[in-house]
């Protein structure tokens, strides 16, 4: 097992995201009740009262890196495990995988462990070579178009504020990012999915994502009302049930065929998600 002293929850979010904040955290305390991490709650300048939590400011109303940036450098700790506010966990969290990953990713001083595992379909994004004697842990390689990426994960947070570079985009920090990880010798460490798995899941299993575009997606809303979590809707709107239902069919697409299906979404249907 690892130390924990050294390791933080950041809930990444923003003050135009704070109606979902008693919703995240509603799900994450049921869930993830014994997280023995500090749990830093990040946003512009708005803070959500809660014993467990400590809230931090960017200060800024500026660009999501530099946010970012002056949020990283208020955290203490060597090790973040990122979370942004609209990823819902809604499993226990297995806290002994958990735990060793974080420890190996110690012992080969990596910049990023990716904690999500996603269906097979989407291995492309993310090509990696199983680690020698560790079955559930990988290495991904370089040269992936999203070999550091904002899904669930731990990072060494001094390296990640290294590779933030002011005016990007969280898009734009993915797909850069990963270039320039290329550049750095600590590498990218990845837990292996489960081939018998259709949804997003890990240690720490999550909605994978309750919005897009500021709008309410459809199955978090389920989710919602399953777990008994009261959701105010409003002003940010529900997405379709003819939405819902391309979505679906769009992530079980395989990602050399989705150009189809965007094709239809942006030129004829007229809508897009995040």
């Amino acid at each position: 097992m690892t130390e924990t002293d050294d390791i933080a929850v950041l809930v990444l979010s923003c003050d135009k995201y704070s109606d979902i904040w008693p919703v995240f955290y509603s799900f994450f305390f049921k869930y993830w009740n014994d997280c023995p991490f500090k749990i830093y709650n990040a946003s512009n300048h708005l803070s959500f009262d809660h014993p467990r939590i400590t809230n931090i400011h960017s200060g800024l109303d500026s660009d999501w890196s530099t946010e970012t940036k002056v949020i990283l450098e208020q955290i203490k700790e060597k090790y973040v495990i990122l979370i942004l506010d609209d990823y819902f966990i809604y499993q226990s969290v297995d806290m002994a995988t958990l735990l060793n990953s974080i420890q190996e990713m110690k012992n080969r001083d990596a910049l990023f462990l990716k904690l999500s595992c996603f269906p097979t379909t989407h291995k492309s994004l993310w090509e990696y070579d199983k680690l020698v004697n560790i079955p559930f842990m990988g290495q991904i390689r370089n040269g992936q178009e999203y070999r550091v990426n904002l899904q669930l994960g731990a990072w060494n947070k001094d390296l990640l504020h290294n590779l933030l570079i002011s005016g990007e985009s969280p898009w734009e920090f993915e797909l850069k990012g990963s270039k320039r990880s290329d550049e750095i010798s600590n590498p990218c460490l990845c837990i292996v999915e489960d081939p018998k798995k259709d949804y997003v899941h890990g240690p720490i299993t999550y909605l994978c994502s309750a919005l897009s575009k500021g709008i309410w997606m459809l199955d978090a809303l389920e989710l919602c009302k399953k777990e008994n979590i009261p959701v105010t809707i409003g002003t940010r709107g529900v997405e379709t049930k003819f939405e819902y239902k391309f979505r679906r069919l769009y992530t079980k697409t395989p990602l050399n065929r989705r150009k189809y299906l965007d094709f239809l979404r942006h030129r004829v249907f007229k809508f897009q998600y995040k």
